[in-house]
């Protein structure tokens, strides 16, 4: 795990995840983050440094915040992602250290709810700023918010040490069941946090993550109830489908350069016939096909996967930059950088034409 404070100080097993937010790339590299977070930034950033979805009547998440904070690392622009912090931190940014979770445009916060995604996600950045850039107060912002995320998310239940995507799921007398969102577990994050925040469990929560993804009997489902007695199964109320949520589980370990084998053979055997076409939701408990996921991030990271189980090279059509859909984008240029930090044997090879 990584010891933040020195936030300099990162492991070894990981380090190489975190060279492209600090800006350990080589100068052709570097141009083509930058110049690609310039087109980003002038698509899906507001000049008041709110992120926003151009297909979601361009509403604001605490996550979009957050992502764009680390695409500002990616890009090496410390200008925006000072805008981006300021606008989080002034309109979003609660009392107890936590972060709204919903901003509409015209009306300002619509849920304070948190997003606990959104959380760890601005944490990290801010933790990785103040070593790229060296402004201390990132730091103290950066402990402020994993100390408000441990102290009221973190849940022993069940068995598990769990991290809870917001306050309302905690069980209760009426519902039996904590809910977990699996694409919240995001180990680099997790690794930050530990040095952040040291009175918390983050390494149970971390390896008790693996867990629930070891214990599942069907692939996980966007949103995942856990009982009292620790069984995990798709949580009640919510469709279940391994959606837009559960898609980023293998993305997220993918940016750390890990991978869970039991969900990478399931998405491989379902994604792997080509009769099915490009990668899809589908109902985790009949793994029948729902909807198409529209986007090159969702591709690129089945490339990798096969890539790691295969050794067949990504497409050169999955790292095609659409820059239409911010969510889809967001993930593409994190799933990039994944590709140059820990997978640079699976990028595509141009035909030999002289071989």
């Amino acid at each position: 795990m990584i010891v933040v404070m020195n936030v300099s100080a990162l492991a070894e097993d990981s380090a190489d995840s975190f060279k492209p937010y600090l800006g350990e790339l080589d100068p052709q590299t570097q141009y083509w983050f930058s110049s690609a977070f310039t087109i980003y930034k002038k698509t899906f950033i507001k000049p008041s440094g709110r992120v926003f979805d151009p297909q979601n009547g361009g509403i604001t998440h605490s996550e979009s915040q957050g992502y764009g904070m680390m695409l500002a690392l990616l890009g090496n622009d410390q200008a925006a992602f000072d805008l981006i912090w300021n606008f989080t931190k002034s309109e979003m940014q609660r009392a107890d250290g936590l972060i709204s979770w919903k901003f509409v445009p015209g009306r300002g916060i619509t849920d304070r709810n948190n997003a606990t995604d959104g959380e760890l996600f601005i944490g990290m950045a801010l933790a990785l700023a103040t070593v790229k850039w060296g402004n201390q107060s990132y730091l103290l912002e950066a402990r402020r918010i994993a100390n408000a995320v441990g102290k009221k998310l973190i849940l022993n239940y069940g068995g598990y040490t769990l991290l809870l995507p917001g306050e309302w799921a905690r069980p209760s007398r009426n519902s039996p069941y904590a809910i977990v969102n699996m694409s919240y577990f995001i180990p680099l994050a997790l690794q930050i946090y530990e040095g952040l925040a040291p009175d918390y469990p983050w390494d149970e929560v971390y390896r008790d993550s693996f867990r629930i993804l070891d214990d599942m009997i069907h692939p996980p489902s966007d949103w995942t109830a856990i009982n009292e007695y620790g069984e995990p199964e798709p949580a009640r109320g919510f469709p279940r489908k391994f959606s837009y949520d559960a898609v980023r589980i293998p993305m997220y370990l993918l940016q750390a350069g890990l991978m869970h084998k039991k969900t990478a053979q399931v998405l491989n055997e379902i994604w792997g016939n080509p009769i099915n076409g490009p990668t899809f939701s589908f109902n985790v408990m009949t793994m029948g096909k729902t909807d198409r996921f529209w986007g090159n991030s969702y591709e690129l990271m089945h490339d990798i996967l096969g890539c790691m189980s295969s050794n067949k090279t990504a497409s050169f059509k999955s790292l095609e930059m659409k820059m239409k859909n911010y969510f889809d984008t967001s993930l593409h240029l994190m799933m990039i950088a994944a590709l140059y930090a820990n997978y640079p044997r699976c990028f595509p090879q141009p035909a030999c034409t002289h071989c």
